[in-house]
């Protein structure tokens, strides 16, 4: 008989539990109904595709599915920016670094610099952020 796991870790894995639902609850407070609708629709096709492939057991289409699918969308931020709120970060079009990896220089004349260009020969450049 195997024995009962040990009540501290009983009340870690509740509160991780609980973290998990309240970041949920929070993205989907957030959305629109049109979003919740879509979030719904792809926690129902992620359901159907999943039943094809396992006819065996019987799932019940619930909130958990769909707390399921943003559960997962949280974890990937930047491929569900809808969800997640994701905002790219903007790289440099000279260097390909990070604005904050850029320092301005002293006056409006002197160019700044790029820490992590250090050990290429651009390193003294302003950050030049991409034209859209």
């Amino acid at each position: 008989m195997a024995e009962a796991l040990p009540d501290f870790l009983v009340d870690y894995f509740a509160r991780r539990q609980e973290a998990r639902a309240d970041a949920v609850n929070e993205v989907l407070t957030g959305l629109t109904e049109r979003e919740r609708g879509l979030v719904r629709d792809a926690a129902v096709m992620g359901y159907v595709r999943g039943s094809f492939q396992s006819r065996d057991e019987e799932v019940p289409l619930d909130a958990t599915i769909v707390a399921n699918v943003v559960y997962s969308c949280l974890h990937q931020a930047e491929l569900y920016p809808t969800i997640t709120g994701y905002v790219p970060v903007p790289l440099c079009t000279e260097c390909g670094h990070a604005e904050d990896e850029h320092s301005e220089g002293n006056d409006p004349v002197s160019p700044g610099t790029c820490a992590a260009c250090e050990d290429e020969d651009d390193v003294i450049h302003d950050f030049q952020p991409p034209s859209n």
